[in-house]
């Protein structure tokens, strides 16, 4: 028995922002974005914003809700909202999400920044392994728009903010349970350095700074932090494949956090592996945080790209800094 994902689901904001549309937004009170940068540093033409009255578990439901019309909510067992983002501080959007699906059963919210959804996962592998629950429904709802500083003043601001300019709003959503076919998930392995937690961070509204408004925005040295995850993160996925048994080159699919298109060029040439295994969303989704496997899961599913009996990995890359590497069988 294996665990393995049975169902996935997306859910995207109807209002598409170009690039052209964000750099113009940010120019309102200077020139401090050059036409055409931001596609060019991070690769992303469009990405989906939602509106002021959309919360992160309307995103989060609306993904879910066709899981939970197919399967019935009875037989649901456990609710997990796994987000870098949340309605409120107290109670867990996973209370929230629960009372729009209509469900009953136990909820409760996954936060890893980008790797709250693959954090997820990890969790309802062990719930179904331990007879605990027999199907977990993980939802992810991230709206990242809201953390986007576009008044800026200055080049050294510019510079701290330049990164977020790259977000985008989506929700998704996937049902974990067993499998008795051989499909499911083989190998899993995570890695957390928290030295480096400073590197990316949105510090309002928790104890170090609970009331200024400035903290409520994306700041991070986004170019120290891919430094960092190469150092960190090359020997630990080698390692990972070489203790799973499986081989890199032989895997048929990667999906791994999306930041910028350069991303999968250095993965790739790292670990000299076709970039055509890596499947890309950052383009028209933006950088979507904890939503972006998901996404990128279900794009390639939906096009007839990722098969049954496919060699998958995924590959977590998220601020703090935390690494994973699991591998399954679709």
């Amino acid at each position: 028995m294996k665990p393995y994902i049975s169902a996935i689901e997306v859910f995207l904001p109807p209002r598409k922002v170009s690039s052209t549309e964000v750099e113009n937004l940010v120019n309102r009170h200077g020139d401090f974005v050059p036409s055409g940068s931001v596609e060019r540093m991070f690769g992303v033409k469009e990405r989906r914003y939602a509106d002021e009255l959309t919360q992160v578990s309307d995103l989060a439901a609306k993904a879910a809700q066709p899981i939970v019309d197919k399967y019935g909510k009875e037989n649901i067992d456990c609710l997990i909202f796994a987000s870098a983002c949340s309605d409120l501080i107290e109670p867990a959007t996973a209370n929230i999400v629960q009372h729009k699906l209509g469900l009953n059963c136990p909820a409760f919210d996954v936060k890893n920044a980008c790797n709250s959804f693959v954090t997820a996962l990890q969790i309802a592998q062990a719930f179904i392994v331990s007879g605990t629950y027999k199907r977990v429904l993980i939802a992810t709802g991230e709206k990242l728009s809201n953390s986007i500083k576009l008044n800026i003043h200055s080049d050294a601001e510019l510079k701290n903010r330049l990164a977020a300019l790259s977000f985008g709003d989506a929700g998704s959503a996937v049902l974990v349970e067993a499998s008795l076919n051989g499909r499911g998930f083989i190998f899993q392995r995570f890695k957390t350095s928290g030295k480096h937690w400073p590197l990316c961070t949105i510090q309002g509204g928790g104890s170090m700074f609970p009331f200024e408004m400035e903290k409520n925005y994306f700041i991070g040295k986004t170019s120290e932090l891919a430094e960092v995850m190469f150092e960190e993160g090359g020997a630990f996925v080698a390692t990972c494949f070489e203790d799973s048994g499986w081989a890199l080159k032989d895997v048929d699919h990667i999906f791994t956090h999306q930041v910028s298109a350069k991303t999968f060029e250095q993965v790739a040439a790292f670990f000299k592996i076709p970039e055509e295994k890596f499947h890309k969303v950052i383009e028209e989704y933006g950088n979507t945080a904890s939503a972006s496997i998901p996404l990128a899961l279900h794009k390639a599913t939906a096009e007839g790209k990722l098969k049954k009996g496919d060699k998958v990995a995924i590959i977590g890359l998220a601020a703090g800094i935390s690494i994973s590497v699991q591998l399954l069988v679709w």
